[in-house]
């Protein structure tokens, strides 16, 4: 007998089985409740495979096509590349779900499109934010020189939003490149993170003390004498700002506090700001806005 094409809702059960904690939710939670509502809602369309939901994507009501976009992409479904680079050109609505399902893909062609899109809109003289955060989601996992040259030229740039340079200093947090100290990439992050620790928007500040932390650690292995100019401020935010990082449950001055430790040490605390604070529930704003 042939075999049989696995459905969208086998394949959600069969998700949930074996990855009980989809984006950090329980599998019995709303979130889940919440997807099969969404495949049932798609299966009412006669929508039950993934094939029959990558061709009738470009179709779909917004909702539904943010579903799609998500599902496609946790369930790793071939052939989703191409629908999604037309998608994120065609649809603002779903741009930033598909640029965040393609970065995670870091394919070749996918990378230097956002390359090419990143690099289009930092020589524009009115660049369009929300095409750059997309980018950044693009390039985030990619460490090709060209893709880290323009995640640090948008966090280097004090033109732009605050809540967009601090979105691509927490980029920079993952480029393998970050550490090499003998390299200009290194410098250009270095100062722009001193300088990001005095600006005036609280999404640089913060990230630029994970990016201060991320270019310190080091495992012992070498001094970190270079980073003392920036310790007087961090230890003076770490003393008054109580104010709660943007997004998350723990406090500016905390961070601060974690960023001096890896300068002193190379390693930082072996409990971090996040998890001392873990159960607290008041989250600091954000600022982001198209």
């Amino acid at each position: 007998m042939p075999k049989k094409t696995p459905t969208l809702m086998d394949l959600y059960r069969a998700l949930i089985a074996v990855t009980p904690t989809i984006t950090g939710q329980l599998s019995d939670g709303p979130f889940d409740r919440e997807n099969a509502r969404f495949i049932s809602k798609l299966t009412a369309r006669g929508i039950t495979t993934l094939a029959e939901l990558l061709e009738a994507l470009p179709t779909l009501p917004p909702k539904l096509k943010q579903f799609g976009v998500l599902w496609l992409h946790w369930t790793r479904a071939p052939g989703t590349e191409s629908v999604f680079l037309r998608l994120l050109h065609d649809d603002p609505a779903v741009r930033l779900t598909c640029a965040h399902a393609l970065g995670m893909l870091a394919k070749p062609r996918t990378i230097r499109k956002f390359v090419q899109i990143g690099t289009a809109q930092l020589s524009s003289p009115e660049p369009d934010v929300m095409w750059l955060d997309a980018v950044i989601q693009g390039l985030k996992f990619t460490n090709t020189p060209e893709a880290a040259d323009v995640i640090l030229t948008i966090y280097e740039r004090t033109d732009l939003p605050g809540w967009l340079r601090g979105d691509a200093g927490d980029a920079l947090g993952f480029n393998s490149k970050l550490r090499d100290r003998r390299t200009r990439f290194f410098r250009r992050a270095w100062k722009t993170a001193l300088s990001g620790l005095d600006d005036v928007d609280i999404e640089v500040q913060f990230w630029s003390m994970y990016v201060m932390a991320q270019l310190a650690t080091n495992g012992r292995q070498r001094s970190n004498e270079c980073f003392e100019p920036a310790l007087a401020r961090l230890r003076e935010i770490a003393a008054t700002d109580q104010r709660f990082a943007p997004g998350f449950w723990w406090p500016m001055c905390d961070e601060a506090k974690d960023a001096i430790e890896v300068i002193e040490t190379g390693t930082g605390p072996q409990i971090d700001a996040a998890e001392r604070w873990q159960g607290h529930t008041e989250r600091g704003p954000c600022s982001k806005r198209y």
